[in-house]
């Protein structure tokens, strides 16, 4: 989903800069407000700092005030050379038209060689005098442009046949049939001392490597051991917090109308690290949410583990994940359980918040997610985490909170204790 990049003005970029730097305002707010990737935010303020000490350089002589003239000249001129590059346009598709039915089909048939030929003179000319693409030439042929480098590389050559030559080496078909069945007879020597085996009884003379191709397409070699897929084994897993940030989108249904949900999740303690619903999901909407949540924890630099969504593979967020100081990886293809953390909290999401509440708005839904999340984060036992918050986990509480739970049970077995020697019942 890589949308067209949106323009803008320098007094909209010096505004923007000016908002960030002395208005303090988050650089995703400003994104969303705009319509700007955060990518192009930082490019604007570092080019601007790295401007400003020739705000304070003195000139000679006084600023050369703009000739409105010679701009209003420039624009006349531009405009006249985009009309010519589209007169330029009109008419070499017209004549590519012509030329088409001077040439015959070129798709589907045979084309001659000195036609074939023609066609990427023509290319060739037309590229260099109008200055267009040769992809757009050859759209208008209806050619493909793999044929049309084919026929680049076969420039001067005429058509042959490719069906393939008999060679005087080549192996008869009784010779092939005798050394399958010789095989079946010995099926536990290897291909070498077979080669050898029949060689001195007379059988075929043959060389070892053509013993083995005629065995290995006749499937009688299929005996190699594969060593098994590490695939599902997973990732080294983080050691400390933000660490990974796993972040992924899904669907939710609000009164029949599907809204876009993502979440950036904490690998180590699977905290929640920031979410957000959107009406749309393009690669500048993902750009802006991983912002806002590293503007929340502005001293971690993190590893974003996310899908091969086109979001996450544009250029622009490969750009935004370099201008970040971060880095990036990409699950397996057609597996989602490289991205178990993230596709586990959107199931529980669903299943005990979303589903279960009947949600029909975008506000409705908002208020009862946000309260959800808080529940996840702060109270919810988590069970891959030996039943601990989320919340507990990403502030390193674990080792107080099972010392109190092992207290507990042991003041619950000396006091049971008691109970039995003292006679007494306990319920």
């Amino acid at each position: 989903m890589h949308a067209r990049g949106k323009h803008f003005t320098p007094a909209q970029k010096a505004d923007i800069v000016r908002r960030h730097l002395i208005g303090k305002e988050p650089v995703s707010d400003l994104a969303d407000q705009f319509g700007a990737q955060p990518s192009q935010v930082h490019n604007w303020i570092r080019q601007v700092l790295e401007q400003a000490d020739k705000a304070f350089q003195v000139g000679p002589g006084r600023p050369v005030k703009p000739d409105k003239t010679k701009d209003h000249r420039i624009k006349q001129l531009e405009a006249k050379l985009i009309h010519k590059n589209e007169v330029i346009a009109e008419l070499m598709e017209e004549h590519v038209k012509l030329k088409k039915s001077e040439w015959g089909p070129l798709r589907g048939a045979w084309v001659p060689h000195d036609t074939r030929d023609k066609v990427v003179d023509y290319v060739n000319y037309w590229t260099k005098r109008s200055e267009l693409s040769a992809q757009r030439l050859l759209a208008w042929m209806g050619l493909g442009t793999s044929k049309f480098h084919d026929w680049k590389h076969r420039y001067g050559k005429s058509n042959e046949h490719n069906a393939h030559i008999p060679r005087d080496w080549w192996l008869q078909g009784w010779e092939k049939e005798a050394i399958i069945r010789y095989h079946d007879r010995h099926p536990l020597d290897g291909y070498r001392r077979l080669t050898f085996m029949m060689l001195d009884d007379d059988v075929v003379a043959v060389s070892p490597a053509s013993v083995y191709r005629v065995l290995k397409q006749a499937r009688r070699l299929d005996r190699r051991r594969f060593s098994p897929s590490k695939k599902g084994t997973g990732f080294v897993q983080p050691l400390r917090a933000h660490e990974h940030w796993h972040v992924d989108v899904s669907y939710i249904n609000l009164g029949g109308t599907f809204y876009y949900l993502t979440s950036l999740l904490d690998g180590y303690s699977r905290f929640i690290v920031h979410w957000e619903i959107r009406e749309s999901m393009t690669e500048r909407d993902v750009e802006t949410i991983v912002q806002r949540a590293l503007e929340q924890y502005p001293n971690q630099k993190p590893r974003i583990i996310s899908d091969n969504g086109p979001q996450f593979i544009a250029r622009d967020f490969k750009e935004f994940i370099r201008v970040a100081g971060i880095m990036h990886v990409c699950t397996s293809p057609h597996y989602p359980q490289s991205n178990g953390k993230l596709e586990r909290w959107h199931g529980s999401l669903k299943s005990e918040c979303v589903r279960p509440a009947g949600l029909s708005s975008l506000g409705e839904a908002a208020k009862r997610i946000a309260a959800y999340v808080d529940y996840y984060n702060v109270r919810r036992l988590h069970s891959a985490l030996n039943y601990l918050t989320p919340a507990d986990k990403l502030a390193g509480l674990e080792e107080i909170i099972f010392a109190e739970r092992d207290r507990k049970l042991e003041e619950a077995r000396e006091r049971r204790a008691v109970a039995r020697r003292n006679g007494l019942v306990v319920a």
